[in-house]
């Protein structure tokens, strides 16, 4: 008998315990995300909105906390919401009368206008340099200035669904992209090498000619780059042209390799070229061509464009984190850690 009390005695004080543990757990990840500080970026709601929140709760008896992070909203606003549709049996409409309409301040509109000539950016990028920079303005406020200004040009086509499914190397060096490209007729021949995983733009050359020798120069500069960091490129991406890819064939069918390609093998790097009239498995570098285009000719030399490219702001890292090229460069590089521990037996002073 005083067995069988002493093992429901245990069980009890074991179902107290988990209990505790349980709640503890919980109430930690209910404070996470009941936190206000969390909810700086809310979503504005709308009607089809709130009928859907409302639902969750009232017909598929969902808890407002389950519900509140989809449109990140906080907890007591579903609540609310729902304590509305109880006593009404109508869904909430929000109230026209809302607060009145903000404008740019002649402070903003400076920092815009200094931070535009600056980097050039759109006014979504231009947003997040201002972030960056400890300035706020609100994105739709700055878009309609930029736009009043002359300063954006809205196109249709980039308004289209992407088809297309983008693919990324998670490692720094393990992939790189090159393409000849020229402005016009009376620029000079530009060629790029570019980092697949980080978009920073290791080396680079204008010249009269796109020639062999001139690609195999400027990726030597590309992997002396990355050889500061003791790391190398593994894979190499061009399309078929004749400076990177020999497509001539021999009487029996056979292709011997190119300049570029015998260059590749003898350092043991993998050449990918791309499909026959498909550009977009070079789209990476060609998207960079845009802002070649666009930006090189502010510059007097090309390094100084390649090096505000590479610190400058790309939606195709964590633009909420603020990284450029250069940083997501040095995060996604696989030997980062041995890096730091070979820089502290170097430099044990950088420890103090």
């Amino acid at each position: 008998m005083m067995a069988k009390m002493q093992r429901t005695l245990l069980c009890s004080c074991y179902a107290m315990i988990s209990r505790k543990v349980i709640c503890r757990v919980w109430k930690s990840f209910r404070r996470r995300y009941n936190n206000e500080k969390d909810h700086k970026s809310m979503d504005k709601l709308n009607e089809k909105r709130i009928k859907w929140l409302v639902d969750q709760v009232v017909k598929k008896k969902k808890l407002p906390r389950e519900v509140c992070i989809v449109y990140k909203v906080t907890e007591r606003r579903i609540q609310q919401l729902v304590k509305e549709f109880n006593e009404t049996k109508r869904y909430p409409v929000l109230k026209k009368n809302r607060r009145p309409k903000t404008y740019l301040t002649e402070e903003q509109k400076d920092e815009i206008d200094k931070t535009y000539k600056k980097t050039y950016l759109n006014p979504r990028m231009l947003y997040y340099e201002l972030k960056r920079q400890k300035h706020y303005a609100p994105k739709d406020k700055i878009y309609e200035y930029m736009k009043s200004k002359g300063l954006v040009n809205s196109k249709l086509n980039k308004k289209k669904k992407r088809k297309r499914c983008r693919y990324e190397w998670p490692e720094s060096g393990a992939m790189a992209h090159s393409d000849y490209h020229r402005t016009s007729d009376k620029d000079p021949h530009c060629i790029l090498w570019i980092d697949d995983a980080s978009r920073k733009i290791l080396s680079g050359g204008e010249f009269k000619e796109e020639t062999t020798e001139n690609a195999i120069v400027t990726f030597e500069k590309a992997e002396e780059g990355l050889e500061k960091y003791k790391w190398k490129i593994e894979r190499v991406n061009t399309d078929r042209g004749t400076q990177f890819f020999n497509s001539k064939r021999d009487k029996k069918g056979n292709r011997t390799l190119g300049e570029f390609e015998k260059y590749l093998e003898k350092r043991g790097i993998k050449h990918i070229p791309s499909r026959l009239k498909n550009p977009q498995t070079n789209g990476k570098l060609e998207r960079r061509w845009q802002e070649y285009n666009k930006h090189r000719w502010k510059f007097d030399t090309l390094q100084e464009w390649i090096s505000w490219y590479n610190d400058r702001l790309t939606t195709a890292l964590d633009i909420e984190s603020f990284e450029t090229p250069n940083i997501a460069f040095r995060r996604k590089l696989p030997n980062r850690i041995a890096l730091f521990w070979e820089r502290l037996e170097n430099e044990p002073e950088c420890v103090k």
